[in-house]
């Protein structure tokens, strides 16, 4: 699995990469064939919730794409990685019915 982190609009800490890091390793659990995940962490000034995480995942044959928005970037990869958990579910349940 190729993982790719990119910040916008500020420079993360090392925990913020190590949490982040952790919980897409956790993702491989629920599909092993993951080809890459692009992770965009963004600090968007408009208003309170200003933390948004984006997580680009591909899979043999299908690519998926996940954003959420909230008070810190460790709730948003939450968020995050708890849907992409359901997605690839759905996916290989989908997959084993063919």
């Amino acid at each position: 699995m190729n993982y790719n982190f990119q910040s916008i609009n500020f420079n993360p800490k090392n925990k913020l990469l190590l949490f982040v890091k952790n919980k897409t390793r956790k993702l491989s659990l629920f599909y092993d064939k993951i080809i890459s995940v692009n992770i965009y962490a963004k600090l968007i000034n408009s208003n309170r919730k200003n933390k948004e995480i984006e997580f680009i995942l591909r899979v043999p044959g299908e690519q998926f794409v996940v954003k959420k928005t909230s008070d810190s970037f460790e709730q948003s990869v939450k968020r995050v990685t708890h849907s992409i958990e359901r997605l690839l579910i759905k996916h290989k349940n989908k997959l084993s019915k063919i």
